[in-house]
């Protein structure tokens, strides 16, 4: 079936800057987490795993990509990917939406700081690991978020 918004949601990723692209990347995800909730409460099972597989797709590209030489936040952002993906293991085998709506509440705090970086003038985003704001132009998807975003330990065991 042929998507009239698909030449649209194309051009909106070619022309986003590297953080915009990440926000883009963690709204699909998000939207795909809630369709998994949704589906699940209206017991339609295999929508609901086909929903739950594209957050997941999504979340393993974003951490895939991370940069974990890029010091400490790096490795806390790799920690709470592991986190929202085992959440979201736990949602797709158990049928049960409580897992996937902690992860999504990861998410979406990850996003809120992600859209905070994205509104930022790119002047402000430098290339100085001492500093927790990453450089949007040279370093690869899922660069860190800002060291304040409350989420350090989330994912700690």
């Amino acid at each position: 079936m042929l998507d009239p918004t698909a030449a649209y949601r194309t051009s909106q990723v070619v022309s986003a800057s590297r953080v915009g692209q990440i926000v883009l990347l963690y709204q699909g995800a998000i939207r795909f987490g809630a369709q998994h909730v949704a589906f699940l409460e209206r017991n339609e099972v295999e929508s609901a795993h086909n929903a739950s597989i594209r957050c997941q797709e999504i979340v393993n590209s974003l951490r895939g990509s991370l940069d974990r030489s890029a010091g400490p936040i790096a490795l806390q952002l790799d920690d709470l990917y592991d986190f929202v993906m085992r959440r979201l293991y736990a949602g797709n085998m158990t049928k049960d939406p409580r897992p996937t709506e902690e992860a999504l509440q990861v998410l979406r705090g990850l996003l809120e700081a992600w859209q905070e970086l994205a509104a930022r003038p790119a002047s402000e985003l430098v290339d100085d690991r001492a500093t927790p704001t990453p450089i949007a132009s040279r370093r690869p998807l899922g660069v860190p978020v800002l060291a304040g975003s409350g989420y350090a330990g989330a994912a700690r065991r």
